[in-house]
Order: C-alpha cells, then sequence, then structure tokens
C-alpha cells in the first residue's frame, strides 16, 4: 500500500510537473507611445532559444518556461525589454518603446518605400505610399497610377474630362473600390469618381489583383483599388499643399488632425480646385480642351482607440460643376442651339463608420456601416442627364482563432440600392427616353440585397495560408440568388521567394449610361433589344514575387503574374454595327481576358532605383455572333520609371515613361478605322525638400502626344456626324505644374 502511495505521488507530481510545462502565455505587443499594435516582434525565454514572434495583429502565444519567467522582447527600431510574465498568463499587453537614434538609421528607408509588393498579404497586394504619391502631382486618384503597369488611366471621351480606369484590361467597374476595405466609388459614381478623391488626403493605395475575400460582397471580378485616408491619430497636425499648372488650374489642400485626450481624435480634410480658362490646343478644333471645372471637398474623421474598442468615422460631402464645349460656352446656355455646349452639377454626400470589439484572447466582433448619396445633373449639347443614387450598405462580422491558431470569420450583410438614370436625347438627329424604355428597369433599379457570408483560414505558421470562402445572396431587382465561392493561397517556398493564388466569381449589376459614360459626347443612338441581366464572371490567377536585399541594404525584386477572367453573361455595348448607334445585349458566345504582366525593381547604386514592367492583356468579346478585340484596351504596355534621391532626400528626381500598343477602334464616323498608332508618354517630377515644406515642380505628357481628331465632326456638332467619343491617346498637350507641401510635425 505505502508503495503505491509513492508511486501515485510521483505520478502526481509528474503529471503536475508537465501540465505546468505547458501552460501558455499569451498576449498583444504595443507601442508604447501610439499604442499601435506591432507585428512580428521576437519574444523568447531568457538563456533559452524557447519563443515565438507576434503575428501581424500584434499577437502571441507561446508555453511557459519552468525554470524562469523573464521573457526577452527584441524588435528593430525599439529597445529591447526583459519583462517578467507569471504562468498561465492570459491576454497581457506588453509595451515597447521606440528607439529613435536607432529609427533613423534602420527603418526610415523602408518608410520612403514609393511602392512596393506587401509580402505578408494573403492576396497579390502593390502598395503605393504617401511617399509614392508624392512624386507624382497627384491632384486626384486619377493621376496616381501612372507608375504602376497594372492600372491603366484614360480619358472616356474628349470633353468632358471624365477619366476611367482599366485592370487587367477590363474597365475599372468591374473592380471594386474601397475606403478603408468598405465599398466606396461604385454605381454612378464611377464617371467622375477618380476627380473626388484628392491625392493629398490619402496614405496609401492597395492594388489587389483577382477575386478578393468574401467580406465586402460579391462584386468584385478583376480586383480591388483599396484608399487609406490620414488616420488622425498618426497624422501630422497640419498640412497643407497648394498647386497651379500651365493651365491655370490651381487646387488647395488641408489636413488638421486634433488630439482630443489619448483616446479619442478627429480629423479636417479640406480640398479647393478651380480652373476657369478656356484653352484649346488641339488642332484648333474650336473646343475646350478641357471643362471649366469648380469642386469643393470636404470631410471630418474622428478615430477611438480604447483597450477594447476601436471606432473610425467619416463624413464628406463633395460639390462639383463643370462647363466645356466650344470656346465662349457658359453654364446657363444650356438648351442654346448657336454653341455646342455640356455642363453639370454634382452633389455627393458619403460616410462610413466602423467600430470593432476585442472578444477573450483572439476573437473580435466588427460592424461596418457606410452610406451615400450622389446626384449627377449634367446636359450634352440637347441632351440631359440626369442620375441620381442612394446606397446604403452595412456588414456584421464575427472573427476568431481555432485552438491550433488557424482563422475563421462569419458574418451577414445588407445593401439598399436605389438608382436612377433618366436619360433624354432629343438632339444629334437621334430620340431616346430611358423613362419611356420598353425596358425601363435598366436605367430605373431598385435592390435589396441581404447576404451571409464565412470564410476559413488554414495557417501553417509563416509559410503557408490557404483560404476559403463562400456568401450567399439575393438580388431582389433580378430577383436571384447569387453563390459566390472566392479560394485564396499564399505559399512561402523559401525566404523571400512567394507564391500566391486566387480563384472565384464575382456578379454584378451593370449600369448602362455611367458604365460607358462617353457615348454621350456623341451622336450614336442607345439601343436596348432585351431584358439586361447581370453579369457574372469567373477569374483566376497565379503570382510569383521573388525579393533580396545586398549587404548595404539595396533591394532587387521580380514579379510575374498571369490572370484569366472569364464572363457567364456579360452587358455588352457593340460599337460595330452601325457608327451611329451604340447598342447593349446579354452576351451571346465567349467574352474573356488574359493578363500577363512582369515587374522589375533594381537599385543599381544607393538611393537610385530603376523599375522596369511589361504587361500583355489579350482581351476578346463576341460581337454580334463575331470574337473580335475589346476597343481601347492596349494589347502591350511597357513602363520604366527611374527614381534619385540626395542625400537626407533633399532632392528627389522622378521620369516616368510609359510605351503604350495599339489599340483596335471600333466602327466610327471618322477616317481612323482598325488599329490605333503606339505612343509613348512621359512625365517627369523634381522636389527639394527643406525642414517643414517641400517645392516641387513637373511637366506631364513631355512629348506632347496629343491625338490627331479627338473629336469628329466638331464644326458641326448638333448633327448626327459628331462623335467625341473615340479616344485612344491623349487630348491634353504638354502640361507644367508647381507646387508647395507645407507640414507642421
Amino acid at each position: 500500500m505505502q508503495r503505491r502511495s509513492i508511486i501515485l505521488l510521483l505520478f502526481i507530481l509528474f503529471a503536475t510537473h508537465g501540465l505546468r510545462a505547458q501552460s501558455k502565455v499569451d498576449g498583444t505587443v504595443y507601442d508604447l507611445k501610439t499604442n499601435e499594435k506591432l507585428a512580428y516582434v521576437n519574444l523568447f525565454w531568457l538563456n533559452t532559444n524557447k519563443g515565438t514572434s507576434t503575428d501581424i495583429n500584434g499577437k502571441f502565444s507561446l508555453n511557459a518556461n519552468s525554470k524562469n519567467n523573464k521573457l526577452v522582447l527584441s524588435y528593430i527600431g525599439y529597445y529591447n525589454d526583459t519583462i517578467e510574465v507569471k504562468p498561465n498568463s492570459k491576454d497581457i499587453k506588453l509595451y515597447l518603446k521606440e528607439n529613435t537614434t536607432l529609427l533613423k538609421q534602420v527603418t526610415i528607408n523602408e518608410r520612403k518605400q514609393s511602392s512596393f509588393m506587401s509580402k505578408m498579404s494573403l492576396e497579390q497586394k502593390e502598395v503605393i505610399s504617401s511617399e509614392g504619391l508624392k512624386h507624382l502631382a497627384c491632384c486626384n486618384l486619377g493621376e496616381s497610377f501612372e507608375n504602376t503597369a497594372s492600372v491603366d488611366v484614360g480619358y472616356s471621351d474628349a470633353v468632358s474630362g471624365s477619366k476611367q480606369i482599366q485592370l487587367l484590361g477590363l474597365t475599372g467597374v468591374y473592380s471594386q473600390l474601397l475606403l478603408e476595405n468598405m465599398p466606396f466609388l461604385r454605381g454612378l459614381s464611377a464617371p467622375f469618381g477618380l476627380g473626388y478623391v484628392p491625392g493629398s488626403w490619402m496614405e496609401s493605395i492597395s492594388i489587389s489583383k483577382g477575386v478578393a475575400n468574401v467580406l465586402n460582397g460579391y462584386e468584385t471580378v478583376t480586383g480591388q483599388i483599396n484608399l487609406e485616408y490620414d488616420k488622425p491619430m498618426n497624422a501630422d497636425p497640419f498640412f497643407l499643399n497648394l498647386y497651379m499648372n500651365s493651365e491655370l488650374k490651381g487646387e488647395l489642400n488641408l489636413k488638421s488632425n486634433i488630439k482630443i485626450n489619448d483616446r479619442l481624435y478627429t480629423g479636417l480634410l479640406l480640398h479647393s480646385s478651380l480652373n476657369w480658362q478656356e484653352i484649346d490646343h488641339l488642332g484648333m478644333d474650336g473646343f475646350m480642351d478641357y471643362p471649366k471645372q469648380s469642386q469643393f471637398n470636404v470631410a471630418n474623421r474622428w478615430q477611438y482607440e480604447g483597450k477594447k474598442f476601436h471606432s473610425h468615422t467619416l463624413v464628406n460631402y463633395l460639390h462639383e460643376r463643370r462647363t466645356g464645349g466650344q470656346l465662349g460656352f457658359k453654364h446657363d446656355m444650356k438648351g442654346d442651339t448657336s454653341l455646342y455646349g455640356l455642363g453639370g452639377d454634382v452633389d455627393r454626400l458619403h460616410f462610413f463608420t466602423k467600430n470593432g470589439w476585442m472578444i477573450g484572447h483572439s476573437g473580435s466582433i466588427g460592424t461596418q456601416i457606410t452610406g451615400t448619396y450622389f446626384k449627377n445633373n449634367q446636359f450634352f449639347g440637347l441632351n440631359n442627364y440626369m442620375g441620381e443614387q442612394g446606397d446604403l450598405y452595412g456588414n456584421f462580422i464575427f472573427a476568431n482563432e481555432t485552438r491550433h491558431a488557424h482563422q475563421y470569420t462569419v458574418g451577414l450583410s445588407m445593401r439598399y440600392t436605389n438608382l436612377k438614370e433618366d436619360y433624354l436625347a432629343n438632339g444629334n438627329g437621334t430620340f431616346f427616353n430611358s423613362s419611356n424604355s420598353p425596358f425601363k428597369n435598366a436605367f430605373f433599379k431598385e435592390e435589396v440585397v441581404p447576404g451571409a457570408f464565412g470564410q476559413f483560414s488554414f495557417i501553417y505558421g509563416q509559410k503557408f495560408t490557404a483560404t476559403a470562402g463562400l456568401r450567399y445572396d439575393y438580388n431582389s431587382h433580378y430577383q436571384e440568388s447569387l453563390i459566390t465561392p472566392r479560394f485564396h493561397f499564399r505559399w512561402k517556398i523559401m525566404e523571400d521567394l512567394i507564391l500566391r493564388g486566387a480563384a472565384g466569381k464575382g456578379y454584378r449589376s451593370a449600369n448602362v449610361i455611367a458604365d460607358n459614360f462617353g457615348i454621350l459626347a456623341s451622336s450614336r443612338q442607345i439601343i436596348i433589344n432585351e431584358d439586361l441581366k447581370m453579369e457574372d464572371a469567373f477569374n483566376g490567377g497565379l503570382n510569383i514575387h521573388k525579393s533580396f536585399k545586398t549587404k548595404d541594404e539595396r533591394e532587387f525584386s521580380i514579379t510575374m503574374d498571369y490572370y484569366y477572367t472569364n464572363f457567364l453573361n456579360q452587358v455588352v455595348m457593340d460599337l460595330d454595327q452601325d457608327p451611329r448607334k451604340a447598342i447593349f445585349y446579354n452576351l451571346d458566345g465567349k467574352s474573356y481576358s488574359n493578363s500577363f504582366q512582369m515587374d522589375v525593381k533594381l537599385e543599381p547604386v544607393k538611393s537610385f532605383t530603376i523599375t522596369l514592367a511589361g504587361r500583355y492583356n489579350d482581351v476578346k468579346t463576341t460581337y454580334n455572333g463575331e470574337l473580335a478585340e475589346k476597343p481601347y484596351v492596349s494589347k502591350l504596355k511597357g513602363l520604366v520609371v527611374l527614381s534619385y534621391k540626395t542625400k537626407y532626400d533633399k532632392w528627389m528626381f522622378d521620369l516616368t515613361t510609359q510605351f503604350n500598343g495599339k489599340q483596335r477602334i471600333p466602327l466610327n464616323l471618322g477616317a481612323k478605322q482598325g488599329y490605333s498608332d503606339p505612343y509613348i508618354f512621359m512625365l517627369g517630377q523634381v522636389t527639394r525638400k527643406f525642414k517643414n515644406f517641400d517645392v516641387y515642380v513637373g511637366c506631364e505628357n513631355i512629348t506632347n502626344y496629343v491625338q490627331e481628331t479627338p473629336i469628329i465632326g466638331a464644326d458641326r456638332p448638333f448633327s448626327n456626324n459628331f462623335d467625341a467619343s473615340v479616344v485612344y491617346a491623349p487630348v491634353m498637350g504638354r502640361l507644367f505644374y508647381a507646387g508647395l507641401r507645407l507640414t507642421i510635425k
């Protein structure tokens, strides 16, 4: 009996010791000053090699140490620290103090990267930083993509100044444009929306190719562009940007941020621009090169950072007026046939609020609510357009980890959209009234879309991550159930060699006029012969990225990607049957896009970077029974970006050269048919930095290459031989600009 008792006692002592050895310590590491969570901090028990590192959210978990309870924290740019931690400590908070001396030596180069491929993101993501935005004039979002081969930006017509983007060879309506991971520019905002985002407001732009995760809806087909505005908590107290170009367009951008207390911050963002000159440099056709324009844009945001609760809220209002057309036309001459004119007023009110609560060690609950009211009153000659949209979207998200540190997310969503495109064409020899069209539901839509989604992430350390997601939505307008599967993976094959892949479906509700706004600047008659269905597409792709650094911290990288998009249904705009008609119908045949791109980044000498990129797009659609290349898509594009900084970044020199290949031009009233000529587009900027301000000068379209005849029938704009929508090259000539940036730290 005594012998059994001794054995039992030894067993209990052993078991207790084993349990103690397997007890866990977990928590989060923060920056002592900013309270920002720190990713990839090294943690290990003193005098051992047992440790771990924090994840991207600053969290860690490791086995307790039976011999000592002193935990060492090590992180580049911060002072090392050793902290006593009790076994079984849960959800502890650890803080590191920034080493400002070391920071200047170690992290400043990383911070000043103008653009980079994110190494840690699950999706392929190209990030244009705030520093990169300063290398261009970047008056607005539409001018922020000149240094990337992924996104093309061009004018939709030669008179309105409306810009549109392309991603993977398809128009920007197939890529989701988000503001801080919430829907932002969609629907009727698309034609002029790139001009609604001042460049100085943006902290960064992330460009993700392929389908995104299921959290933000079913609309992503070719990719996502996510904008991050300056956060009041981390931004400078005051910033001022003044800009003026050779066309006498002036801009003012102002940012002010206030710390109310240790947890609450607020910021004011202000933009004002004015272009009042009537200039015609393009062949003296009698039309303004760019419309007269005024814009007032203001936003106020609030940020609250508590221990368990975080909140961000923003309210934004914009008013814009445009007046263009023939020289001498005034806004109050609407309906006058003595001069052809165009103009309009836009009012846009947008808000979002997102709130998150931490639950336990790894769980969180989040809500996202965003809404937009948009009104666009436009006229082109005798044709009148009134677009109006109310949009409200809400997300409820619950995220947590499994016991094996895998992650899962589930949630519910609701979208309400009331959209009207009231278009009356009574000029140029045509007549069309959308409100009396037999297919009125293509122009007037009320959509109620409830949805549910979930995704699971399998995580194998930092080596491999795979995420599978599925969402279900019901669209009341189309009376259709939408099932959206999405899959992503990231495989770190070896150090600095990463392979990514993505595949899934996407849907969208097409807007006949807003998606093709340029046709309003023409005499083409809109023809719809059937009920237009929801667009439905599959996208899949692979991306591989390799990078390395030399001993003196010079960085080299190469990125290659291929994406394939296949439409099961698409709303096709056929411009090839008749030069005076734009015929819309559902896809009857094939429609696809193949896109291959390679980017190489070099740093041959310190502070001198060279970016080389090449892209090939093969985009075809079935038009009237024949498979043909999609119009206005350049098959080939090349890019060379040269950037040099002197010591302490006092001087910055940037030169960008784009090679744009030929594009197919659809049937039109002009002499130019078949394919356009390739052309080179160049822009450059020189920046001089001082202690609290920067001065910059630059030139766009250095070679002064412009389209030969951007306006067909300019001498008879009220006839049915007028067309200003055939645009395949720059319509603005050489442009000089200068500006000043003032920052108070």
